[in-house]
């Protein structure tokens, strides 16, 4: 009976979900000018008008959002992870441009100096309307001790394609895809605690910095009034870390992350799509390349 119960709460979420859905449309643009031959260009827009989320060639599908998210759950369901469905949330980022479908994956304790420190997962689903964002299935981390957030840093994602016609049949099941991923953040909270035990020199640190900013202390006199703050923000940020987590490559890495969620990030959105998620991408690869 409780089982029934559940699935029951479960498809009443995910309808009430999907009346919140924008259902998105591809308009022809007249831009012919008088005595030349243009292409058919399209616009991009919510059904009912509004500002144009992208242009587009005829090839350009927009994603049918109600489709995605029954992918998404069936999906889900098929790969047997045990994840609340009914958790599931969707969220619209610049403008509608860019959407994301959320989920909420595992909680890790990291294999760090401090007791307790849990890590938050989430499967991160994208897509989007601009033309130029791919339908991805990712993951988002959340650190509760200090709310630092960041999303995947690798490229090489489980799940990406271009939203086009002949891609259409890619939305039928992400099951393997999600399988996948669910062991990729297992092995990323992994890495974590590898990073807590790889102490971090003051030359290592000093090249770190230079890498990233383009300053260190040995030309921090030098550098412009701006860089100087950014600079000063990070290694403080670092500071707080490595306070609580010893000087290693896991509290230089936390360090940036604070810094990009709390300094560098002024919406959410900026996590995913912006220079926070930049930024959170390059220092993860500057770390992963320490020697």
């Amino acid at each position: 009976m409780e089982i029934l119960e559940q699935i029951e709460t479960e498809n009443k979420i995910i309808e009430e979900l999907r009346t919140k859905l924008p259902v998105i449309e591809k308009r022809i643009l007249n831009v012919g000018l008088e005595g030349y031959n243009s292409p058919n260009v399209y616009g991009i827009y919510k059904k009912g008008g509004g500002n144009c989320l992208g242009v587009s060639k005829d090839s350009y599908t927009p994603a049918n959002l109600s489709l995605y998210l029954d992918t998404i759950v069936n999906s889900i369901t098929e790969a047997d992870l045990n994840l609340d469905i009914d958790k599931i949330e969707f969220r619209e980022y610049k403008g509608g441009k860019k959407v994301t479908f959320k989920i909420p994956l595992k909680n890790y304790e990291i294999d760090s100096p401090m007791k307790g420190d849990i890590i938050k997962s989430s499967l991160l689903f994208t897509t989007g309307f601009d033309t130029q964002t791919k339908s991805s299935l990712s993951y988002s981390t959340y650190r509760v001790w200090c709310s630092n957030g960041a999303k995947r840093w690798e490229n090489d994602y489980a799940l990406s394609f271009k939203n086009t016609k002949n891609n259409a049949d890619k939305y039928l099941l992400f099951t393997e895809q999600i399988i996948k991923t669910s062991q990729d953040v297992d092995n990323y909270v992994k890495y974590l605690g590898e990073l807590a035990k790889k102490p971090i020199t003051q030359s290592q640190l000093d090249d770190f910095y230079l890498r990233l900013t383009g300053i260190n202390k040995q030309n921090y006199e030098k550098a412009h009034g701006k860089s100087k703050s950014i600079y000063d923000k990070i290694s403080n940020a670092v500071q707080i870390e490595s306070n609580n987590t010893g000087m290693n490559a896991f509290s230089l890495l936390q360090g940036i992350t604070r810094y990009s969620t709390h300094e560098l990030a002024e919406v959410e959105e900026d996590l995913y799509f912006g220079n926070a998620a930049i930024m959170n991408q390059q220092a993860h690869q500057l770390i992963h390349s320490l020697n």
